[in-house]
């Protein structure tokens, strides 16, 4: 049955999914890739350099994971069920290229829980051993693995690569960009986490009484700061890695051609640029607020900026998820899928189909029946009327500004970022009958 469209007011469809993805992915994907690993290899130095504070930072970083991977799961129910409702026909296709490894994660989303869960109910009896050390790698790579098939399908979606023409799901998972954005992605986990271990430190510090404590506030604050510095400033060499294969990926996948000249010189430079800048501002704050000098870091002014440096760092995420999303538009899958929900090969053989059916006198269009249509259909995704829709652009008085030819012209061959209108000839009239009627 072909249920109606779910409208989401003010945000749009596309604008909710995205809002579900940044605080998903962030938080609960790649701080879980990236903590259990520094508490792995904190707990290691701790035995080997007799330093404490090592073991401490290592147990916070143990209880935060098994925290995080808690409430990550609803997280992930949100982002599953967000998509099941706004985007069902292209849910199901994704479902059905990617069943099985999905089916594997779920097996690495359990290990990464037990694994994580073990590390730390285990710590007291067995912490130092290899046996602990063991136990936490594992349940690092139950989370490692799960974002290596979570990744095959975010980096499917702008680089589908041979899966266009075999339709294989090896095809669509190793995509043109699949390593460089796994990488990219594990260098990010150590980033976060380490941005996210100077917030812990911060909170530390307000509840820190002893000279001890002290003392260890000023170790985390320096400690979590070389993990920020250095991981943040390699994603440069990735980042350039994810580009040429970008540039590969998408240049013949669409009769758009590559997307890199939207990210370098066109409509996304700011955003992507502007990530880059804040990434390095980041960067800055933290080498000489917590790396050379944590007692400044830890002053009024040096906590501001500190806390500051996390905010960049997540609007630079924030960003480059835009840029990846925004790229790829007026497509789902590039080349592939338009947004819509219909695979370009099906829309070219509606058109032709209908081209053949229809007579070459174009009928006037009923108002009446082109607001059903456009209520049921997706232009409610992106465009917006009387406040209902998506943020893109408001259709408000459309047809003062556009005679029916013109908005006819639009539906046919539509700007950079909108699919063409996928009905029938008859279906079209009314839909422009209906959006002329908008004065």
């Amino acid at each position: 049955m072909n249920w109606p469209p779910i409208d989401i007011p003010v945000l749009g469809r596309s604008g909710i999914i995205a809002l579900v993805a940044l605080f998903h992915f962030p938080f609960f994907v790649n701080f879980v890739m990236g903590a259990p690993v520094i508490a792995v290899i904190s707990e290691w130095l701790g035995k080997r350099t007799g330093n404490p504070f090592y073991n401490r930072i290592s147990k916070h970083l143990a209880n935060m994971a098994l925290v995080t991977v808690g409430v990550g799961a609803f997280g992930g129910i949100a982002l599953v069920a967000t998509n099941v409702g706004l985007f069902p026909k292209f849910f199901s296709m994704g479902a059905g290229v990617f069943f099985w490894p999905l089916i594997i994660e779920i097996g690495a989303f359990m290990l990464e829980a037990i694994g994580i869960a073990l590390y730390k109910y285990t710590w007291d009896k067995y912490h130092h051993t290899p046996t602990h050390y063991i136990i936490g790698l594992l349940g690092a790579f139950g989370a490692w693995f799960s974002g290596f098939i979570i990744n095959g399908l975010a980096s499917f979606m702008l680089t589908p690569g041979q899966w266009v023409q075999t339709k294989d799901v090896f095809d669509a998972w190793f995509n043109p960009s699949f390593l460089p954005s796994y990488l990219h992605r594990c260098v990010a986990a150590f980033s976060i986490t380490g941005f996210f271990m100077i917030i812990y430190t911060l909170w530390m510090f307000g509840k820190a009484k002893s000279e001890e404590d002290h003392s260890y506030v000023k170790w985390s604050l320096r400690y979590s700061g070389k993990w920020a510095l250095i991981s943040t400033a390699l994603q440069f060499f990735p980042g350039v890695w994810y580009l040429t294969a970008l540039e590969r990926g998408t240049s013949l996948a669409a009769p758009e051609g590559s997307v890199v000249p939207k990210l370098l010189n066109g409509q996304l430079t700011f955003f992507w640029f502007g990530g880059i800048i804040l990434a390095a501002t980041a960067i800055l704050l933290v080498y000489f607020l917590s790396v050379q000098n944590p007692k400044t870091g830890l002053k009024l002014v040096g906590r501001l900026g500190l806390i500051l440096s996390v905010l960049l760092i997540l609007t630079t995420n924030a960003f480059m998820g835009f840029t990846r999303e925004r790229a790829r538009k007026p497509y789902l899958v590039y080349g592939a899928v338009y947004g819509n929900q219909i695979m370009t090969d099906m829309m070219t053989k509606m058109f032709a189909d209908d081209e053949a059916s229809q007579p070459e006198v174009e009928e006037v269009g009923d108002p009446k029946e082109g607001k059903v249509l456009f209520e049921a259909g997706p232009c409610l995704a992106c465009h917006n009327l009387e406040g209902v829709g998506g943020v893109v652009k408001a259709l408000d008085g459309v047809g003062t500004r556009l005679s029916a030819e013109q908005i006819s012209a639009l539906l046919s061959s539509p700007p950079a970022g909108m699919p063409p209108y996928g009905g029938t000839k008859a279906e079209k009239s009314d839909l422009v009958a209906f959006l002329e009627s908008l004065k």
